[in-house]
Protein backbone atom coordinates (compact mmCIF):
# COMPACT_ATOMS: atom_id res chain seq x y z
CA UNK A 1 0.00 0.00 0.00
CA UNK A 2 2.83 2.41 0.91
CA UNK A 3 4.69 1.54 -2.33
CA UNK A 4 1.54 2.27 -4.35
CA UNK A 5 1.10 5.58 -2.55
CA UNK A 6 4.72 6.52 -3.32
CA UNK A 7 4.24 5.78 -7.03
CA UNK A 8 1.01 7.76 -7.26
CA UNK A 9 2.49 10.65 -5.31
CA UNK A 10 5.63 10.98 -7.42
CA UNK A 11 3.74 10.58 -10.70
CA UNK A 12 1.61 13.51 -9.51
CA UNK A 13 4.63 15.63 -8.56
CA UNK A 14 6.60 14.85 -11.71
CA UNK A 15 3.63 15.62 -13.93
CA UNK A 16 3.26 18.98 -12.23
CA UNK A 17 7.01 19.60 -12.50
CA UNK A 18 6.97 19.04 -16.27
CA UNK A 19 4.04 21.40 -16.72
CA UNK A 20 5.49 24.44 -14.89
CA UNK A 21 5.34 27.64 -16.89
CA UNK A 22 7.89 30.36 -16.22
CA UNK A 23 6.96 30.94 -12.61
CA UNK A 24 8.70 34.02 -11.22
CA UNK A 25 10.32 33.80 -7.77
CA UNK A 26 11.83 37.28 -7.85
CA UNK A 27 11.20 39.86 -5.10
CA UNK A 28 9.51 37.29 -2.86
CA UNK A 29 11.17 38.21 0.42
CA UNK A 30 8.61 39.13 3.07
CA UNK A 31 10.77 38.56 6.13
CA UNK A 32 9.80 40.83 9.00
CA UNK A 33 11.95 39.60 11.89
CA UNK A 34 14.85 37.20 11.57
CA UNK A 35 14.61 34.38 14.12
CA UNK A 36 17.60 32.48 12.72
CA UNK A 37 19.95 31.16 15.40
CA UNK A 38 23.21 32.22 13.76
CA UNK A 39 25.39 30.82 16.54
CA UNK A 40 23.86 27.40 15.94
CA UNK A 41 24.32 27.65 12.16
CA UNK A 42 28.02 28.46 12.61
CA UNK A 43 28.50 25.11 14.34
CA UNK A 44 27.77 23.13 11.18
CA UNK A 45 27.73 25.25 8.00
CA UNK A 46 31.46 25.03 7.28
CA UNK A 47 31.52 21.24 7.63
CA UNK A 48 31.67 19.18 4.45
CA UNK A 49 28.25 17.80 3.43
CA UNK A 50 26.70 19.06 6.65
CA UNK A 51 23.25 18.60 5.09
CA UNK A 52 23.48 14.80 5.59
CA UNK A 53 23.01 15.29 9.34
CA UNK A 54 19.69 14.39 11.01
CA UNK A 55 19.64 17.73 12.83
CA UNK A 56 16.22 19.16 11.99
CA UNK A 57 17.54 22.73 12.07
CA UNK A 58 19.70 21.94 9.03
CA UNK A 59 16.70 20.72 7.05
CA UNK A 60 14.80 24.00 7.49
CA UNK A 61 17.46 25.67 5.29
CA UNK A 62 17.89 28.45 7.87
CA UNK A 63 21.56 28.29 6.88
CA UNK A 64 20.62 30.24 3.73
CA UNK A 65 20.02 33.30 5.91
CA UNK A 66 23.54 32.89 7.30
CA UNK A 67 25.00 32.48 3.79
CA UNK A 68 23.17 35.61 2.69
CA UNK A 69 24.70 37.59 5.56
CA UNK A 70 28.10 36.07 4.79
CA UNK A 71 27.70 37.33 1.22
CA UNK A 72 30.04 37.13 -1.75
CA UNK A 73 30.99 34.10 -3.78
CA UNK A 74 31.68 32.04 -0.65
CA UNK A 75 28.12 32.43 0.62
CA UNK A 76 26.59 31.73 -2.79
CA UNK A 77 28.72 28.62 -3.30
CA UNK A 78 27.88 27.33 0.18
CA UNK A 79 24.19 27.82 -0.55
CA UNK A 80 24.17 26.12 -3.95
CA UNK A 81 26.33 23.19 -2.92
CA UNK A 82 24.10 22.51 0.09
CA UNK A 83 20.80 22.90 -1.80
CA UNK A 84 21.79 20.76 -4.79
CA UNK A 85 23.54 18.15 -2.65
CA UNK A 86 20.57 17.94 -0.29
CA UNK A 87 18.09 17.59 -3.17
CA UNK A 88 19.95 14.65 -4.73
CA UNK A 89 19.78 12.74 -1.44
CA UNK A 90 16.29 13.59 -0.18
CA UNK A 91 14.09 14.44 -3.18
CA UNK A 92 12.47 10.99 -3.35
CA UNK A 93 11.91 10.55 0.38
CA UNK A 94 8.46 10.44 1.93
CA UNK A 95 9.46 10.46 5.60
CA UNK A 96 12.20 12.62 7.08
CA UNK A 97 12.96 15.36 6.08
CA UNK A 98 9.47 15.86 4.64
CA UNK A 99 7.75 15.61 8.01
CA UNK A 100 6.20 18.24 10.31
CA UNK A 101 6.73 21.71 8.78
CA UNK A 102 10.30 21.19 7.52
CA UNK A 103 9.33 21.41 3.83
CA UNK A 104 7.40 24.62 4.50
CA UNK A 105 10.36 26.26 6.25
CA UNK A 106 12.66 25.14 3.40
CA UNK A 107 10.41 26.63 0.76
CA UNK A 108 10.14 29.94 2.62
CA UNK A 109 13.92 30.18 2.99
CA UNK A 110 14.49 29.24 -0.65
CA UNK A 111 12.10 31.95 -1.85
CA UNK A 112 13.27 34.64 0.55
CA UNK A 113 16.92 34.06 -0.47
CA UNK A 114 16.25 33.33 -4.15
CA UNK A 115 17.67 36.57 -5.59
CA UNK A 116 20.84 36.29 -3.52
CA UNK A 117 21.47 32.64 -4.48
CA UNK A 118 20.97 33.47 -8.18
CA UNK A 119 22.93 36.72 -8.14
CA UNK A 120 25.80 35.14 -10.10
CA UNK A 121 24.19 31.97 -11.45
CA UNK A 122 24.41 30.53 -14.89
CA UNK A 123 21.16 29.49 -16.56
CA UNK A 124 21.70 25.81 -15.72
CA UNK A 125 21.97 26.50 -11.96
CA UNK A 126 18.97 28.81 -12.09
CA UNK A 127 16.87 26.13 -13.78
CA UNK A 128 17.94 23.56 -11.19
CA UNK A 129 16.99 25.90 -8.34
CA UNK A 130 13.64 26.70 -9.98
CA UNK A 131 12.89 23.00 -10.31
CA UNK A 132 13.71 22.40 -6.63
CA UNK A 133 11.43 25.28 -5.58
CA UNK A 134 8.59 24.09 -7.79
CA UNK A 135 8.99 20.57 -6.40
CA UNK A 136 8.65 22.04 -2.89
CA UNK A 137 5.60 24.08 -3.92
CA UNK A 138 3.79 20.96 -5.07
CA UNK A 139 4.70 19.00 -1.95
CA UNK A 140 3.65 21.86 0.31
CA UNK A 141 0.24 22.06 -1.40
CA UNK A 142 -0.15 18.28 -1.29
CA UNK A 143 0.79 18.02 2.38
CA UNK A 144 -1.30 21.01 3.41
CA UNK A 145 -4.39 19.47 1.87
CA UNK A 146 -3.74 16.12 3.54
CA UNK A 147 -2.68 17.16 7.06
CA UNK A 148 -5.07 17.40 9.96
CA UNK A 149 -5.78 20.94 11.14
CA UNK A 150 -3.95 20.40 14.43
CA UNK A 151 -0.81 19.32 12.51
CA UNK A 152 -0.45 22.59 10.60
CA UNK A 153 1.85 25.37 11.80
CA UNK A 154 2.13 29.04 10.89
CA UNK A 155 5.06 28.15 8.60
CA UNK A 156 2.78 25.71 6.79
CA UNK A 157 0.16 28.34 6.05
CA UNK A 158 2.81 30.89 4.94
CA UNK A 159 4.32 28.32 2.54
CA UNK A 160 0.86 27.26 1.33
CA UNK A 161 -0.25 30.86 0.78
CA UNK A 162 2.89 31.62 -1.22
CA UNK A 163 2.50 28.40 -3.24
CA UNK A 164 -1.10 29.14 -4.15
CA UNK A 165 -0.38 32.74 -5.08
CA UNK A 166 2.70 31.82 -7.16
CA UNK A 167 0.77 29.15 -9.07
CA UNK A 168 -2.28 31.47 -9.29
CA UNK A 169 -4.49 28.94 -7.56
CA UNK A 170 -5.69 31.13 -4.74
CA UNK A 171 -9.27 31.98 -3.91
CA UNK A 172 -11.29 33.49 -1.08
CA UNK A 173 -12.20 30.07 0.29
CA UNK A 174 -8.52 29.10 0.74
CA UNK A 175 -7.69 32.36 2.52
CA UNK A 176 -10.67 31.94 4.84
CA UNK A 177 -9.55 28.37 5.57
CA UNK A 178 -6.08 29.64 6.57
CA UNK A 179 -7.75 32.16 8.89
CA UNK A 180 -9.81 29.33 10.40
CA UNK A 181 -6.61 27.35 11.09
CA UNK A 182 -4.98 30.41 12.68
CA UNK A 183 -7.94 30.94 15.00
CA UNK A 184 -7.78 27.31 16.12
CA UNK A 185 -4.20 27.83 17.33
CA UNK A 186 -4.86 30.74 19.68
CA UNK A 187 -6.98 30.87 22.83
CA UNK A 188 -9.76 33.33 23.58
CA UNK A 189 -7.32 35.91 24.94
CA UNK A 190 -5.17 35.75 21.81
CA UNK A 191 -2.35 33.61 23.24
CA UNK A 192 -0.71 30.97 21.07
CA UNK A 193 -1.58 27.57 22.53
CA UNK A 194 2.05 26.51 22.85
CA UNK A 195 2.13 28.99 25.77
CA UNK A 196 5.70 29.71 24.78
CA UNK A 197 6.22 33.47 24.44
CA UNK A 198 8.86 33.02 21.75
CA UNK A 199 6.60 30.77 19.64
CA UNK A 200 3.78 33.26 20.17
CA UNK A 201 6.05 36.00 18.79
CA UNK A 202 7.04 33.91 15.76
CA UNK A 203 3.35 33.28 15.07
CA UNK A 204 2.62 37.04 15.06
CA UNK A 205 5.62 37.59 12.80
CA UNK A 206 4.28 35.02 10.33
CA UNK A 207 0.86 36.67 10.38
CA UNK A 208 2.51 39.99 9.51
CA UNK A 209 4.35 38.28 6.66
CA UNK A 210 1.07 36.74 5.45
CA UNK A 211 -0.51 40.20 5.40
CA UNK A 212 2.39 41.58 3.35
CA UNK A 213 2.24 38.62 0.97
CA UNK A 214 -1.44 39.31 0.31
CA UNK A 215 -0.68 43.01 -0.22
CA UNK A 216 2.15 42.18 -2.66
CA UNK A 217 -0.14 39.95 -4.72
CA UNK A 218 -2.88 42.63 -4.55
CA UNK A 219 -5.37 40.40 -2.79
CA UNK A 220 -8.59 42.04 -1.65
CA UNK A 221 -8.37 39.88 1.52
CA UNK A 222 -5.16 41.54 2.75
CA UNK A 223 -6.98 42.73 5.91
CA UNK A 224 -8.08 39.26 7.01
CA UNK A 225 -5.46 38.84 9.78
CA UNK A 226 -5.53 42.42 11.15
CA UNK A 227 -7.79 41.76 14.13
CA UNK A 228 -5.89 38.60 15.12
CA UNK A 229 -2.52 40.40 14.89
CA UNK A 230 -3.80 43.20 17.12
CA UNK A 231 -5.20 40.74 19.67
CA UNK A 232 -2.03 38.64 19.82
CA UNK A 233 0.29 41.65 19.97
CA UNK A 234 -1.62 43.29 22.81
CA UNK A 235 -1.37 40.14 24.97
CA UNK A 236 2.33 39.80 24.10
CA UNK A 237 2.80 43.31 25.45
CA UNK A 238 1.98 41.97 28.94
CA UNK A 239 4.48 39.09 28.94
CA UNK A 240 7.65 40.90 29.97
CA UNK A 241 9.39 40.98 33.31
CA UNK A 242 10.51 44.32 34.69
CA UNK A 243 14.08 43.53 33.66
CA UNK A 244 12.92 43.41 30.02
CA UNK A 245 13.09 39.61 29.65
CA UNK A 246 10.28 37.20 28.80
CA UNK A 247 9.25 34.52 31.34
CA UNK A 248 10.87 31.10 30.83
CA UNK A 249 7.85 28.84 30.41
CA UNK A 250 7.58 25.88 28.00
CA UNK A 251 10.91 26.28 26.24
CA UNK A 252 11.01 30.06 25.95
CA UNK A 253 14.38 31.80 25.89
CA UNK A 254 15.63 35.37 25.50
CA UNK A 255 17.85 34.90 22.43
CA UNK A 256 15.44 36.92 20.30
CA UNK A 257 14.06 39.39 22.86
CA UNK A 258 15.28 42.42 20.85
CA UNK A 259 13.48 41.00 17.84
CA UNK A 260 10.30 40.67 19.87
CA UNK A 261 10.57 44.30 20.97
CA UNK A 262 10.80 45.19 17.29
CA UNK A 263 7.57 43.29 16.78
CA UNK A 264 5.87 45.32 19.50
CA UNK A 265 7.19 48.58 18.06
CA UNK A 266 5.12 47.90 14.95
CA UNK A 267 2.02 48.28 17.12
CA UNK A 268 2.85 51.38 19.18
CA UNK A 269 -0.78 52.42 19.34
CA UNK A 270 -1.68 49.44 21.50
CA UNK A 271 -3.52 50.21 24.70
CA UNK A 272 -3.08 48.22 27.89
CA UNK A 273 -5.66 45.44 28.08
CA UNK A 274 -7.24 43.95 31.16
CA UNK A 275 -7.33 40.15 31.33
CA UNK A 276 -9.71 39.24 34.15
CA UNK A 277 -11.20 35.96 32.96
CA UNK A 278 -8.07 33.88 32.43
CA UNK A 279 -8.93 30.21 32.95
CA UNK A 280 -6.08 28.57 31.02
CA UNK A 281 -2.59 29.71 30.09
CA UNK A 282 -0.03 31.86 31.87
CA UNK A 283 -1.84 34.12 34.35
CA UNK A 284 -0.13 37.30 35.48
CA UNK A 285 -0.27 40.17 37.92
CA UNK A 286 1.54 43.50 37.66
CA UNK A 287 1.79 46.80 39.49
CA UNK A 288 4.40 49.57 39.46
CA UNK A 289 7.05 47.57 41.31
CA UNK A 290 6.45 43.86 40.76
CA UNK A 291 5.25 41.34 38.20
CA UNK A 292 4.22 37.71 38.68
CA UNK A 293 3.54 34.95 36.13
CA UNK A 294 1.66 31.77 37.07
CA UNK A 295 1.46 28.61 34.89
CA UNK A 296 -2.12 27.31 34.85
CA UNK A 297 -1.95 25.71 31.38
CA UNK A 298 -4.24 22.72 30.81
CA UNK A 299 -2.11 20.22 28.82
CA UNK A 300 -3.67 18.09 26.07
CA UNK A 301 -2.69 15.62 23.35
CA UNK A 302 -2.63 18.13 20.50
CA UNK A 303 0.64 18.48 18.62
CA UNK A 304 0.69 22.20 19.42
CA UNK A 305 1.07 21.19 23.09
CA UNK A 306 3.88 18.69 22.52
CA UNK A 307 6.58 21.05 23.82
CA UNK A 308 4.85 21.97 27.06
CA UNK A 309 7.04 21.52 30.12
CA UNK A 310 5.99 19.65 33.26
CA UNK A 311 5.86 22.94 35.13
CA UNK A 312 2.20 23.20 36.14
CA UNK A 313 1.66 25.86 38.88
CA UNK A 314 5.22 27.18 38.47
CA UNK A 315 5.78 30.88 39.05
CA UNK A 316 8.20 33.59 37.98
CA UNK A 317 8.53 36.92 39.76
CA UNK A 318 10.34 40.19 39.09
CA UNK A 319 10.49 43.37 41.10
CA UNK A 320 12.27 46.72 40.94
CA UNK A 321 13.67 46.06 37.46
CA UNK A 322 15.19 42.64 38.12
CA UNK A 323 14.14 39.03 38.25
CA UNK A 324 13.83 37.19 41.58
CA UNK A 325 12.16 33.80 40.97
CA UNK A 326 12.68 32.03 37.66
CA UNK A 327 12.38 28.69 35.93
CA UNK A 328 15.59 27.03 34.74
CA UNK A 329 15.04 28.07 31.12
CA UNK A 330 15.78 26.51 27.76
CA UNK A 331 18.54 26.22 25.17
CA UNK A 332 18.81 26.06 21.38
CA UNK A 333 22.55 25.48 21.35
CA UNK A 334 22.44 21.95 19.95
CA UNK A 335 19.21 22.03 18.00
CA UNK A 336 16.70 21.23 20.71
CA UNK A 337 15.88 21.98 24.30
CA UNK A 338 17.37 19.35 26.66
CA UNK A 339 14.67 17.19 28.20
CA UNK A 340 15.82 17.78 31.77
CA UNK A 341 14.96 21.48 31.44
CA UNK A 342 11.32 20.45 30.93
CA UNK A 343 11.18 18.48 34.19
CA UNK A 344 9.07 19.70 37.10
CA UNK A 345 12.20 20.04 39.25
CA UNK A 346 13.52 22.65 36.78
CA UNK A 347 10.57 24.90 37.59
CA UNK A 348 9.58 27.00 40.59
CA UNK A 349 6.75 24.70 41.49
CA UNK A 350 5.61 21.87 43.79
CA UNK A 351 7.06 18.40 43.17
CA UNK A 352 5.89 15.20 44.84
CA UNK A 353 8.12 12.14 45.25
CA UNK A 354 10.61 13.61 42.71
CA UNK A 355 8.11 12.75 39.95
CA UNK A 356 7.27 14.92 36.96
CA UNK A 357 3.76 16.38 36.98
CA UNK A 358 3.47 15.49 33.28
CA UNK A 359 5.33 12.62 31.63
CA UNK A 360 7.96 14.05 29.29
CA UNK A 361 8.37 12.07 26.07
CA UNK A 362 10.76 13.39 23.43
CA UNK A 363 9.13 14.38 20.16
CA UNK A 364 5.59 13.56 21.28
CA UNK A 365 2.75 15.15 23.22
CA UNK A 366 2.69 14.08 26.86
CA UNK A 367 1.11 10.67 27.49
CA UNK A 368 0.35 11.42 31.13
CA UNK A 369 -0.56 14.90 32.28
CA UNK A 370 -3.02 16.62 34.65
CA UNK A 371 -6.54 16.03 33.41
CA UNK A 372 -7.80 18.99 35.38
CA UNK A 373 -6.00 22.30 35.92
CA UNK A 374 -8.30 24.77 37.66
CA UNK A 375 -7.81 28.49 38.24
CA UNK A 376 -9.57 31.13 40.28
CA UNK A 377 -8.91 34.84 40.74
CA UNK A 378 -10.16 37.23 43.41
CA UNK A 379 -9.62 41.00 43.39
CA UNK A 380 -10.32 43.59 46.06
CA UNK A 381 -8.90 47.00 46.95
CA UNK A 382 -6.08 45.57 49.09
CA UNK A 383 -4.90 42.45 47.29
CA UNK A 384 -5.23 40.10 44.36
CA UNK A 385 -5.50 36.36 44.88
CA UNK A 386 -4.46 33.83 42.22
CA UNK A 387 -5.32 30.23 43.02
CA UNK A 388 -4.54 27.20 40.88
CA UNK A 389 -4.77 23.44 41.34
CA UNK A 390 -4.04 20.27 39.38
CA UNK A 391 -4.67 16.51 39.68
CA UNK A 392 -1.44 15.38 38.02
CA UNK A 393 -0.51 13.35 41.13
CA UNK A 394 -3.97 11.96 41.81
CA UNK A 395 -3.70 8.61 40.04
CA UNK A 396 -0.28 7.68 41.40
CA UNK A 397 -0.28 9.30 44.85
CA UNK A 398 -3.96 10.19 45.53
CA UNK A 399 -3.05 13.86 45.95
CA UNK A 400 -4.46 17.11 44.62
CA UNK A 401 -1.97 19.99 44.53
CA UNK A 402 -3.08 23.56 45.11
CA UNK A 403 -1.14 26.83 45.06
CA UNK A 404 -2.54 30.11 46.32
CA UNK A 405 -0.77 33.44 45.75
CA UNK A 406 -1.90 36.43 47.81
CA UNK A 407 -0.42 39.59 46.29
CA UNK A 408 -0.56 42.89 48.15
CA UNK A 409 -1.40 45.84 45.91
CA UNK A 410 -0.13 48.50 48.29
CA UNK A 411 3.01 46.82 49.64
CA UNK A 412 5.72 44.64 48.17
CA UNK A 413 4.61 41.43 49.87
CA UNK A 414 3.64 38.17 48.16
CA UNK A 415 2.27 35.35 50.30
CA UNK A 416 1.98 31.76 49.18
CA UNK A 417 0.04 28.74 50.41
CA UNK A 418 0.93 25.38 48.83
CA UNK A 419 -1.45 22.56 49.69
CA UNK A 420 -1.39 18.77 49.39
CA UNK A 421 -4.92 17.35 49.62
CA UNK A 422 -5.48 13.58 50.00
CA UNK A 423 -8.39 11.80 48.36
CA UNK A 424 -7.65 8.44 49.93
CA UNK A 425 -5.65 7.40 52.95
CA UNK A 426 -2.09 6.74 51.91
CA UNK A 427 0.17 5.06 54.43
CA UNK A 428 3.24 5.55 52.25
CA UNK A 429 5.53 8.37 53.28
CA UNK A 430 5.65 10.80 50.37
CA UNK A 431 8.46 13.33 50.04
CA UNK A 432 7.63 16.76 48.65
CA UNK A 433 9.83 19.60 47.40
CA UNK A 434 8.65 23.14 46.82
CA UNK A 435 11.28 24.83 44.67
CA UNK A 436 12.04 28.51 44.08
CA UNK A 437 14.83 28.86 41.50
CA UNK A 438 16.62 32.16 41.94
CA UNK A 439 17.98 34.61 39.39
CA UNK A 440 21.75 34.77 39.09
CA UNK A 441 24.13 36.92 41.14
CA UNK A 442 22.15 36.78 44.37
CA UNK A 443 23.69 36.67 47.84
CA UNK A 444 21.78 34.52 50.37
CA UNK A 445 21.95 34.56 54.15
CA UNK A 446 19.97 32.49 56.65
CA UNK A 447 18.63 34.00 59.84
CA UNK A 448 19.19 32.06 63.07
CA UNK A 449 16.07 29.90 62.86
CA UNK A 450 16.69 28.79 59.23
CA UNK A 451 13.09 29.69 58.37
CA UNK A 452 14.02 33.05 56.92
CA UNK A 453 16.46 33.84 54.12
CA UNK A 454 17.69 37.32 53.24
CA UNK A 455 18.19 37.79 49.49
CA UNK A 456 20.47 40.53 48.20
CA UNK A 457 20.13 41.06 44.45
CA UNK A 458 22.69 42.32 41.96
CA UNK A 459 20.99 45.75 42.07
CA UNK A 460 21.42 45.69 45.87
CA UNK A 461 17.71 45.27 46.60
CA UNK A 462 16.95 43.28 49.75
CA UNK A 463 14.13 40.74 49.94
CA UNK A 464 13.14 38.50 52.85
CA UNK A 465 11.83 35.00 52.15
CA UNK A 466 9.95 33.42 55.06
CA UNK A 467 8.43 29.99 55.62
CA UNK A 468 6.67 28.07 58.40
CA UNK A 469 9.26 25.30 58.03
CA UNK A 470 13.04 25.08 57.81
CA UNK A 471 14.46 26.05 54.44
CA UNK A 472 17.20 24.46 52.36
CA UNK A 473 19.51 26.04 49.78
CA UNK A 474 20.44 23.85 46.81
CA UNK A 475 22.39 24.40 43.61
CA UNK A 476 20.49 25.27 40.45
CA UNK A 477 21.14 26.42 36.89
CA UNK A 478 19.74 29.16 34.71
CA UNK A 479 19.89 28.47 30.97
CA UNK A 480 19.08 31.48 28.83
CA UNK A 481 20.52 33.15 25.72
CA UNK A 482 22.29 29.80 25.20
CA UNK A 483 24.37 30.51 28.31
CA UNK A 484 24.29 28.29 31.39
CA UNK A 485 24.81 30.00 34.73
CA UNK A 486 25.15 28.35 38.12
CA UNK A 487 22.57 29.71 40.56
CA UNK A 488 20.82 28.69 43.76
CA UNK A 489 17.32 27.61 44.71
CA UNK A 490 15.31 27.82 47.89
CA UNK A 491 13.70 24.48 48.74
CA UNK A 492 10.94 23.63 51.20
CA UNK A 493 11.22 19.88 51.82
CA UNK A 494 9.13 17.53 53.93
CA UNK A 495 7.18 14.30 54.32
CA UNK A 496 3.41 14.12 53.92
CA UNK A 497 1.43 12.23 56.53
CA UNK A 498 -1.83 14.12 57.10
CA UNK A 499 -4.86 14.17 54.85
CA UNK A 500 -4.15 17.82 54.13
CA UNK A 501 -0.82 19.61 54.44
CA UNK A 502 -0.39 23.35 53.85
CA UNK A 503 2.98 25.03 53.66
CA UNK A 504 3.00 28.82 53.94
CA UNK A 505 5.70 31.12 52.64
CA UNK A 506 6.16 34.79 51.80
CA UNK A 507 8.50 37.17 49.98
CA UNK A 508 8.81 40.79 51.14
CA UNK A 509 10.90 43.73 50.00
CA UNK A 510 12.72 45.27 52.97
Amino acid sequence: MITLFKKVFFVFILSRLKSKKNLSFLELNFKQIDFTNYKQVKLFIFKKKFYISKNKNIHTFDFLNFSNKLGGKIGIKLSKDAIFGWYQIYKNKLGFPWLEDLQSKRLINLLYNYEYINSSSKINDKNKLDAIIFFHIQRVIFDFNNKKINQLTSFDFIAYLLSCLITKKINEHKINYIKFIVEKQIDKLGMHKSYNILEHSKFINNLNEAKNILLFFKSKKNYVFDEIILKMTSILNEYFHYDGTIPLFNGSNNIYTKNIYNLLNKERYLKKREFINVDNGIAFYSDKSKKIFFDIVQPNKDIISSNLSAGTLSIELSGFNEKIFTNCGASESFGKNPEYLKYSAAHSTIVLQNTNISEIKEGNPHIRFPQSVAFRKEINSEEEVLEGSHNGYLKKFNKIIKRKLIISKKTNIIKGEDSFISFKENKNRLIYHIRFHLADEMVLNFTNNKRNIILKTKLNNIWLFKCDAELIIEDSVLVDNNITKLTKQIVIKGILSDKKTIKKWSLEKI
